[in-house]
């Protein structure tokens, strides 16, 4: 991969425009914790990405999908801050793509859930950024979802096309 780089291009959308992607790969075998995973695409290409082992067990597939997607908000905070320090201030709410129905509806919907009751507070702050409109969480298949590279290992068909999504190509 060391002949790899990112390239960029021309973007069909607003120059000031990006898009994110959270996945989480459910439950390592040795330790039981899951892994977050998220990549931030602007003009064709990664401008921010992250893998990370999460600090905690999850009890679900859907509590470790809504831990990256809380964390992919806050990612997404930073970035909307900053293209507003450069002079390019966002108009629109960031679009999040996960592939969990049950986390995207935790966080689009405020009202309490029994089966989520046990999910620490402070993952729960995403469904106040939706509320204010900061950001968008849109549904994407596991096929399109490009953050998968980031949390596990795939077959080379599918890591080929996560890559090239990402903008990396052989330089």
């Amino acid at each position: 991969m060391r002949s790899y780089g990112i390239t960029y291009r021309i973007p069909n959308i607003p120059v000031n425009s990006f898009i994110g992607f959270a996945d989480a790969a459910y439950a390592n075998t040795d330790d039981r914790k899951s892994m977050s995973g998220y990549v931030f695409l602007a003009a064709g290409g990664a401008i921010t990405w992250r893998s990370k082992k999460q600090e905690m067990i999850a009890l679900s597939s859907t509590e470790a999908e809504y831990v990256a997607l809380s964390e992919v908000a806050c990612e997404a905070c930073w970035l909307r801050n900053l293209h507003s320090k450069l002079g390019f201030p966002e108009r629109t709410p960031t679009v999040i793509m996960g592939d969990n129905d049950r986390s995207i509806a935790m966080a689009r919907n405020l009202q309490f859930h029994k089966h989520s009751k046990h999910v620490d507070i402070r993952w729960h702050w995403i469904r106040e950024k939706v509320r204010d409109g900061v950001v968008s969480i849109g549904t994407c298949q596991d096929l399109s979802q490009t953050a998968d590279v980031l949390t596990k290992a795939l077959a080379r068909p599918k890591h080929k096309q996560h890559i090239s999504e990402m903008g990396l190509a052989q330089v």
